[in-house]
């Protein structure tokens, strides 16, 4: 017989900042939907993508701003928690990881780069 799945299996996203880790909780079936939305979508304003990440941050949210972390960190953690939930652990991983990278490269440049070397792969293979 199977183990109750909650007895042994935690959902939600545990993101450490500060010494402190904060608990994300995952969401909905329903919610789920939204945020895989916001995860692949590449036209999503500014204004929204920050609402958009306090909105899933949930009560993390609001420990982060009364325990005085700074904004940047906050809005990274939303994003990371959109990605982790909306796309995959992986990526957000990844994401959290990594934010830096884009200061120090142009990643438009490398997903250029990437993008005609996967065309020039079909090409031949075709």
């Amino acid at each position: 017989m199977l183990k109750d799945l909650d007895t042994f299996f935690d959902p939600d996203l545990h993101l450490p900042i500060r010494g402190k880790t904060y608990r994300v909780t995952a969401p909905t079936a329903d919610e789920f939907e939204h945020v895989q939305e916001l995860a692949i979508s590449d036209s999503i304003p500014a204004a929204e993508q920050t609402a958009e990440a306090i909105k899933v941050l949930g009560d993390a949210y609001g420990e982060m701003k009364a325990d005085g972390i700074p904004w940047p960190m906050i809005l990274h953690a939303g994003r990371t928690a959109i990605l982790h939930f909306g796309f995959t652990p992986d990526m957000a991983e990844v994401h959290w990881q990594m934010t830096h990278l884009g200061r120090l490269v142009d990643l438009d440049q490398i997903a250029e780069t990437l993008a005609a070397a996967q065309s020039k792969r079909k090409r031949k293979g075709a």
